[in-house]
């Protein structure tokens, strides 16, 4: 009887990870607007019921699933070697996360733009990045011995690795060319390492 609540709760851990990855993968492969709560739910093999005891919406729904994904490239941030700059860290792992997106098959690249540019994800969206600028100044403090509760310096710095990566992502060229990901993320790390500056003024 003492392993019955660990026997639970590893079930409610299974079927909410089961319900993120449902709603990850439709959502990737067709675009949010077009999955609907029971699709979501027969792909975790859930009731619709169950589905909505752990989530109210299906936005909800692909944050948590975000932010699982999320948490995996934290904990590779903070196994990153000890004396490595923060920002060559913050580079590498974020353009593991560029990489595995431009993997996905077929259209999944335009419905994570669509997901990331929609109206119906503005609020969800905040909560995403608040909870993804948390944990990895977390780690960035522990990388740089700052303390996150006194100095501003962990936030500034995830702030600002953070915008880079999501300006890599969300910038397309004039000609609508897609463009490498991992190479636009290359830019926007050196201009930060250069303090934004591009080359010398021309002198009087």
């Amino acid at each position: 009887m003492s392993d019955a609540p660990g026997l639970r709760e590893r079930k409610k851990t299974e079927t909410r990870a089961a319900i993120q990855q449902a709603v990850l993968f439709l959502a990737l492969g067709r675009g949010l607007d077009a999955v609907t709560a029971d699709e979501i739910a027969a792909a975790a093999n859930v009731s619709v019921r169950t589905f909505h005891n752990y989530f109210g919406s299906k936005e909800e729904a692909l944050v948590a699933a975000w932010v699982s994904e999320f948490r995996v490239h934290v904990e590779a941030l903070r196994d990153r070697p000890a004396d490595e700059p923060v920002l060559d860290a913050l580079e590498h792992v974020f353009g593991e996360i560029a990489s595995r997106i431009g993997k996905r098959s077929g259209e999944a690249e335009s419905h994570a733009d669509l997901l990331w540019t929609s109206i119906a994800m503005t609020r969800h969206r905040a909560v995403l990045l608040d909870e993804a600028i948390r944990m990895v100044t977390d780690v960035v403090a522990a990388r740089t011995g700052t303390d996150a509760a006194t100095d501003v310096y962990p936030h500034l710095v995830t702030a600002a690795a953070i915008s880079a990566m999501v300006t890599a992502y969300q910038f397309t060229p004039r000609d609508g060319a897609l463009g490498d990901r991992r190479r636009l993320l290359a830019e926007t790390f050196a201009l930060l390492r250069s303090g934004l500056q591009r080359g010398q003024p021309p002198p009087d």
